[in-house]
């Protein structure tokens, strides 16, 4: 923040200009080739799971909610491992076979990560793991590795990237197995209606 500030200054409008110069440079690092190809592999790893778990802890703990709800909303199986310290533990507890995890981990290889992958490997899961940056020595281990940028060097993260391929690779799921998906959607809109009375269409 204190770099990005800097450069900014205390003109909102650079501050702006600046977010959304950085988002579009991450997202258009996305649409290479080589990233699309990471994304696809994702989805592939993920498809034959009975239930994926989705890790994210601190900022990346909100996207991994949100990502674990896109996930039942497409008929998938899904919980979040959200908890950092020993909380983590209970999460991780119930963790078996036909689990895949999806994982946001950024930066270095801080306990709870570095937990969750040596349960996974212990357990022969499948992983995918999004970053930009997390330590090589940990990374290696993931089955797909999608690359999603969140800065320009050591200005502030922003997470517009990690959205969009977290999104792409819901939408690629949910094309996999289309009748489950739209059942899933089915049910949802039929469950709210019975809530509030009122229909209500999930898109």
């Amino acid at each position: 923040m204190r770099h990005t500030l800097a450069e900014s200054g205390e003109e909102a409008g650079r501050a702006v200009d600046f977010a959304i110069e950085a988002q579009r440079e991450a997202v258009e690092a996305l649409a290479t080739p080589e990233a699309r190809a990471t994304l696809r592999a994702a989805v592939a790893t993920l498809h034959p799971a009975r239930r994926v778990l989705v890790f994210g802890i601190g900022p990346s703990g909100a996207l991994a909610r949100y990502v674990t709800t896109l996930l039942m909303r497409a008929g998938r199986t899904a919980r979040a491992l959200d908890a950092s310290g020993i909380a983590l533990a209970d999460q991780m507890l119930d963790l078996g076979p036909g689990d895949a995890l999806l994982v946001l981990a950024y930066g270095h290889a801080y306990r709870e990560v570095v937990a969750l992958f040596a349960d996974a490997k212990r357990l022969a899961l499948p992983i995918v793991l999004v970053t930009d940056s997390l330590d090589r020595s940990l990374a290696r281990h993931a089955d797909v590795v999608v690359p999603a940028r969140r800065a320009r060097g050591r200005r502030i993260a922003l997470h517009g990237a990690t959205l969009v391929a977290l999104e792409a690779m819901i939408l690629g799921l949910a094309a996999t197995d289309s009748p489950r998906a739209l059942a899933s959607l089915d049910r949802l809109n039929g469950l709210r209606t019975s809530i509030t009375g009122a229909r209500h269409d999930v898109g």
